[in-house]
């Protein structure tokens, strides 16, 4: 272990811990290895980056490139499967090799670069379980949120003439939004293919049908169009390019939708949205590259930030991490549409949001309802248990629906009380403002006891009102249809939206669009009319990406690198829930985008946005900003310093620090800066930004503001990072109980045992290493064949820049590197559930030494070197060390 003890939550798995290297190691304790269960997934799929642009080179010398590494390849024996090769967007392979036959791959000739090929699951859409075939005007008002409806009626754009391409699950080809408009698509994978499930192999097809449903989902947003139905989408007049990638069911994987990208640019598409990625990943990561490279062959990319906003920062995915690449934050949509209930007392209908994995609550369900006896509206732990005891006394909420506040427990704990002592329904009520996203699955595998009761949630000025209500012998009654209701919460930033910065501390995401409870298509087999409420950061993009086109149709000269600064120059911050500042940057960008602000606005800031650095690295940063007038008349502007609120190394809001900023030598503190920009020309200003010493490494943020009196207003968000960046931890430990314990990681694996020897544990008897395949048994009782070969099994809490495995002899000498991999993504979680929670990674060797030559028998040890993100290699403090523990490797 190389920091302070992990703490047990799931959103600490980005816990950047402040620990230099002078760390005292894990206390050594003597005991046998510890059993894994067997089967663990690792990571077989791998991206082999080959030298060389592919924008810059032609076919004939990717061809000459790819070819020579084949035979490279095979004259070193490595034992590896090609299913996949790509040549315009990335120059390389996508390739089967166990961990161990990685280190040869990387170590062959031409190779710059070897990255996991990652699953990708389904763009995350809350469905509310609503029948949303009844149209209202304001339930689409997220329209009017980014000025889209007036784009179309007062400007008259639809989106007519631009190709949008949608990587997604496919598309309702039935469904009437969109009839006519579909002018490409293909199905990489078909119905069956699940990337979760091994042995699982896409098998491609012409038509790419939609059969999981977020594909239509994501349409519906951009470009749906059924003037039968009321619906309108963004851009409801787009050519439509459909490019599946998922199955029916489960999970797609990176390299699948690197491929789909190479065939989207290749079908002329202008426009591309992607509401998938992966999460925490770097700029670097090949779907992030391959969208920049996108942008500079003229493609305009909108890619979802991600959901991974309980993750804490840096968790924002690829390929929306790529430069010019438009990355998108959700925010939640002003007017909701809910199921309700009405209440006896006063005849108050009052707004629910169903709680997942509970049944939907029968219309007309009436019942009487009931608490704890000391439960208030301020009570911190109503419902949970007591010392492992239900508070609750048997048989007393018989018949009633149970009111119950949220927090202190998990919501499933709660419920699962107020079952047990009778509750025939469930109403909670939130501890903070806005709707609550509560679900009542199980937490862990071993939890299987079922909901059978209706559960809602709803706000708690409602739940207050309820409480109140129940002196008088309130009742309440499920109602039919959902109404309309005001979100609470609606402009502000939805809580699942990613956080960034970047690892390498540029600002991501760019700006924010609406996607929380969004109305949209579905598909018409899903038995919901055809239309349903969800939510998502994948439902964000698509705004984003039919405004793309709605300006594309306005402005055809219009360039895709020039998308990013035009968009995010003319958006708008969003508040926080409570109103005190606007939300952070490393959450919003620039903020929310407007559409006729950028269709009207002549003047351009470039850069678009200032990634300042660590403060402890840079101090004060003095950076420029171009501003550029394509007008015919002069334009002065007032240049501001808005702050925004402040991120703990953790991702909590805190209020700002202070930031100082001049602007062309003058403080800006609570005063402006004039300036003016004439007509066909250019203004610069010289913004010098003093970071605060406060949050302790933090992110901190805000903006230029520039306003003019005809009312014109340019965004230029700032981002950065307090104190010393490279504090921060990267390796860490893994809990295989829930958090409650955590072993020291990284660790020794014998993958014929299914055994790790944690980091610091003395293994009486070393184990030994044949470097063959060998036959086991797995838990199940099915023979495997897993190749004899040592592991390291690593938990990453931050994102590293390289990682490097050296073997040592059996005095301590070196033999060398053997592996060596770039840019490595942070590890999803710290506690391990089951093979695919991503807790750790493997690193293998696979008995080889640099030159190619076998190790010969005897004993050994593996060195692991990790050099911070942003790290200097030749500071010592700025590498992360580990050494296992010794092993032998046997020769026959």
């Amino acid at each position: 272990m190389k920091g302070p003890l992990s703490i047990p939550l799931l959103a600490l798995t980005a816990l950047l811990t402040a620990c230099g290297p002078g760390t005292l190691p894990p206390a050594t304790v003597t005991g046998p290895g510890i059993r894994l269960p067997s089967g663990p997934a690792a990571s077989d799929r791998w991206f082999v980056e080959l030298a060389g642009d592919p924008t810059g080179l032609n076919t004939q010398s990717l061809g000459a490139q790819q070819a020579g590494f084949r035979a490279q390849a095979s004259a070193s024996r490595v034992q590896y499967r090609e299913t996949a090769s790509y040549r315009t967007l990335f120059n390389g392979f996508a390739v089967e090799a166990s961990p161990v036959e990685l280190g040869r791959l990387s170590r062959l000739p031409g190779v710059i670069g070897v990255y996991p090929v990652q699953q990708i699951k389904p763009p995350r859409t809350l469905r509310p379980g609503l029948n949303a075939q009844a149209l209202s005007p304001d339930v689409q008002s997220a329209l009017a949120m980014t000025g889209a409806d007036l784009a179309q009626s007062q400007l008259g754009l639809s989106g007519r003439g631009v190709r949008v391409g949608i990587i997604d699950t496919g598309l309702d080809l039935s469904h009437p939004a969109f009839q006519g408009r579909i002018v490409a698509g293909y199905d990489f994978v078909g119905d069956s293919y699940d990337a979760s499930q091994p042995g699982s192999k896409p098998v491609p097809e012409a038509s790419p049908d939609d059969c999981q449903g977020n594909g239509t989902n994501v349409a519906g947003i951009l470009g749906g169009n059924d003037p039968a139905g009321g619906f309108v989408g963004v851009a409801p007049a787009v050519s439509l390019g459909i490019y599946k990638v998922f199955g029916c069911q489960g999970t797609t994987d990176s390299a699948t939708l690197l491929s789909a990208m190479e065939r989207a640019q290749a079908d002329g598409m202008q426009v591309l949205n992607i509401s998938l990625g992966v999460p925490f990943q770097w700029p670097q990561y090949p779907t992030a590259r391959a969208a920049s490279r996108l942008v500079k062959r003229g493609v305009v990319v909108s890619a979802a930030a991600g959901d991974s906003g309980q993750d804490g920062p840096y968790s924002v995915g690829a390929p929306a991490l790529g430069e010019n690449v438009l990355a998108v934050a959700s925010v939640e949509n002003t007017r909701v549409r809910l199921g309700n209930f009405t209440l006896s007392t006063g005849g108050a209908v009052i707004g629910y949001r169903p709680v997942s994995g509970s049944p939907t609550a029968p219309v007309g369900l009436n019942l009487s309802v009931g608490k704890l006896p000391s439960s208030t509206p301020g009570t911190d732990n109503d419902g949970c248990s007591i010392d492992g005891l239900n508070p609750y006394k048997a048989g007393s909420l018989n018949g009633q629906a149970a009111l119950i506040r949220l927090g202190n427990c998990a919501a499933r704990e709660k419920i699962i009380n107020a079952q047990n002592a009778g509750a025939q329904a469930i109403v909670l009520y939130n501890n903070q403002s806005g709707f609550a996203s509560v679900t009542s699955a199980p937490a862990t595998p071993n939890d299987s006891r079922p909901i059978d009761i209706p559960v809602v949630s709803v706000l708690a000025a409602d739940g207050a009102r309820i409480d109140a209500a129940i002196a008088g012998g309130a009742r309440l009654t499920f109602n039919a249809d959902p109404q309309t209701f005001d979100n609470p919460g609606g402009n502000t930033l939805s809580t699942f939206s990613a956080f960034g910065a970047s690892p390498d501390l540029e600002l991501k995401p760019d700006l924010a669009a609406p996607g929380g409870w969004v109305r949209t298509t579905t598909p018409l087999k899903t038995g919901s009319g055809g239309y349903a409420v969800l939510s998502g950061s994948g439902l964000a993009a698509p705004q984003v990406a039919g405004i793309a086109a709605l300006l594309l149709q306005g402005r055809p000269g219009l360039q895709a690198k020039e998308m990013a600064a035009l968009l995010m120059n003319n958006s708008a911050f969003r508040p926080t829930p409570d109103g005190s500042s606007p939300a952070p940057v490393q959450q919003q960008g620039a903020g929310l985008v407007n559409v006729l602000a950028a269709s009207s606005n002549p003047v351009t800031a470039t850069p678009a946005r200032l990634g300042l650095g660590a403060s402890q690295t840079f101090g004060p940063r003095s950076k420029v900003i171009v501003l550029r007038n394509s007008g015919t008349q002069a334009e002065t502007f007032t240049a501001t310093h808005v702050l925004a609120q402040s991120l703990d190394r953790l991702g909590n809001g805190v209020p700002p620090g202070p930031t100082g900023m001049a602007i062309n030598g003058q403080n800006v503190a609570g005063v402006g800066v004039s300036v003016t920009v004439p007509a066909g020309g250019e203004a610069e200003l010289n913004v010098l930004i003093t970071p605060p010493a406060r949050p302790t490494q933090g992110q901190y943020g805000g903006a230029v503001v520039l306003s003019s009196a005809s009312g014109r207003r340019t965004v230029i968000p700032y981002s950065g990072f307090v104190g010393n960046y490279q504090a921060l931890t990267v390796l860490g430990d893994v809990s295989f109980d829930g958090g409650r314990t955590f072993k020291n990681f990284p660790a020794l694996y014998d993958p014929k045992t299914f055994e790790f020897y944690p980091e610091g544990l003395n293994i009486a008897a070393p184990p030994s290493y044949t470097l063959k395949d060998v036959q086991v048994f797995d838990d199940n009782g099915q023979k495997i064949t897993v190749l004899d070969a040592p592991q390291l099994l690593v938990h990453f809490g931050h994102q590293a820049r390289r990682l490097t495995l050296e073997v040592l002899n059996a005095g301590g000498g070196s033999l060398g590197s053997v592996f060596t991999q770039e840019y490595i993504g942070r590890s999803a979680t710290s506690l391990y559930t089951d093979p695919n929670s991503d807790a750790f990674s493997f690193v293998g060797w696979d008995g080889t030494l640099t030159g190619g030559q076998l190790a010969p028998a005897g004993t050994y040890q593996l060195r692991l070197k990790v050099l911070k993100a942003l790290g200097n290699p030749d500071v010592a403090a700025d590498t992360e060390t580990y050494l296992s523990q010794e092993f032998t490797v046997v020769r026959e």
